[in-house]
């Protein structure tokens, strides 16, 4: 299965609890030539125009909701998975979430031996 984005903006779809994977392109545009389509055969049977394909194959556009689950039905692929909820960490109440232990966690320490 191919990796989800991190790090940077996810591509979550709206209304739903799903995103595209990273790679959603490169899936799309292997999955086509494996079925020996062409990009103009593939548009046409998504019912879209041909550049909408050459970009959803190179990364330059975000398919929407109900377009990324007829490319899933026509190619049959998965490109859209549920999101996964990043791991809840200490709000420090300063700048950033914490990431562990705090200068003040080590003096508290030091304090109590």
């Amino acid at each position: 299965m191919s990796r989800i984005r991190r790090g940077r903006r996810r591509d979550i779809l709206p209304g739903e609890d799903l995103e595209l994977v990273e790679d959603y392109g490169e899936i799309v545009r292997r999955a086509r030539m494996e079925m020996g389509l062409s990009q103009e055969d593939l548009a046409q049977m998504l019912n879209e125009k041909l550049t909408i394909v050459k970009k959803i194959e190179s990364g330059e556009f975000r398919p929407s909701l109900d377009l990324a689950r007829k490319i899933e039905r026509t190619l049959n692929i998965r490109i859209l998975v549920p999101v996964e909820e990043p791991e809840e960490t200490p709000y420090t109440g300063v700048g950033k979430p914490s990431t562990g232990v705090s200068l003040g966690d080590l003096l508290k320490k030091g304090r109590e031996r």
